[in-house]
């Protein structure tokens, strides 16, 4: 069970308590691509790494968020990547399956510096030409797996319509287990790698550490990132529009019926993207007003004790006081 991260302050350094393997059905592993380190990067002392890890943004603006963020994901170039494994469909192309676990190398640094050091993920990577391997292969690991994710009649995986220029995937969780299913293209250079890569990273690094004790922080997570840390994504004022044009009119809502529906976890109901985009503008304040090691820690802490536990242990304010704050925060930014 992952633990809480704590910094030794005098030493500098990072100590992390927990424990998790690779899955041992994994047939192929690389590490990350030489590119990173072909640019010029600016190594960070370990005083400064904690300075970043621990500190709030300069300022409580969109910009000064942004930067901070940033500043975390330059200075994770700096770190060796650990090896990655999965297994390779078929028809998938190596060098292109390579050119993504290499991108996936590259946005999993900035969570090594919360302690990740390995995946907990059975992680595939088809062609769009490998539905029926795919659909064996994940039938003989777990006969209860939701096969239905690929769609062969419609031809898509997840939310992904499939091309052979595409690059995308869907990951779920079954009987305690965390998969993670990509189709790579035949034809695919480079198209949504990005973002896709980023968002997916995400979900790697929650798949280790916990992904929250409410109904939006995994995906509210995810995006934010994709959105603060890529600029192929889609753009801020399009996630809030989005969310103003949910069918369950949320941004709608009063702040005192906002409220009632966070404290509960019930906002997320009725349309699944709220998780995406109302979760984004929750992370929004959570990253301006706590660290990023504080927001991992009540993440970690959530995920296994419940919301108003970890609120009080990590944050050390009550889960009323946090609630008002986050239905505060999301109902100013969508009226």
């Amino acid at each position: 069970m992952p633990k809480l991260l704590k910094l030794s302050i005098a030493a500098c350094t990072v100590i992390l308590l927990s424990g998790c393997s690779i899955s041992p059905d994994s047939t192929n592993s690389t590490p990350a691509s030489p590119e990173a380190s072909e640019e010029a990067i600016v190594e960070l002392t370990q005083e400064q790494i904690t300075e970043l890890i621990t500190s709030l943004p300069e300022g409580k603006t969109l910009e000064a968020l942004k930067a901070h963020y940033i500043a975390i994901d330059e200075a994770a170039k700096q770190l060796e990547p650990f090896e990655i494994e999965y297994t390779l469909g078929p028809t998938a192309d190596p060098a292109r399956v390579e050119k993504v676990v290499n991108q996936f190398s590259e946005k999993l640094k900035m969570y090594q510096f919360l302690g990740l050091e390995s995946l907990n993920q059975d992680w595939v990577l088809a062609s769009e030409k490998d539905y029926q391997w795919w659909v064996d292969f994940r039938s003989a690991q777990d006969p209860s797996f939701p096969v239905e994710m690929w769609n062969e009649e419609k031809n898509e995986l997840g939310h992904c319509r499939l091309r052979a220029d595409i690059f995308c995937g869907a990951g779920n969780t079954l009987n305690g287990k965390n998969y993670q299913n990509n189709v790579v293209g035949t034809a695919f250079t480079n198209r949504g790698i990005d973002y896709v890569s980023r968002h997916e990273a995400a979900h790697f690094y929650q798949a280790v550490f916990g992904y929250g004790g409410r109904c939006w922080m995994a995906e509210g997570q995810a995006t934010f990132f994709e959105t603060y840390l890529e600029s192929s994504s889609r753009y801020r004022d399009e996630i809030i529009s989005e969310l103003r044009a949910s069918k369950t009119d949320v941004a709608k809502l009063s702040e005192s019926e906002l409220l009632g529906l966070l404290t509960s976890d019930q906002i997320c109901q009725g349309d699944s993207n709220i998780a995406y985009n109302l979760g984004m503008l929750g992370y929004e304040y959570l990253y301006m007003n706590f660290s990023f090691l504080d927001v991992h820690n009540l993440q970690v802490l959530s995920s296994t004790e419940g919301w108003d536990e970890a609120v009080s242990k990590v944050l050390g304010i009550e889960a009323s006081e946090l609630n008002a704050a986050l239905a505060a925060y999301i109902f100013a930014e969508t009226r």
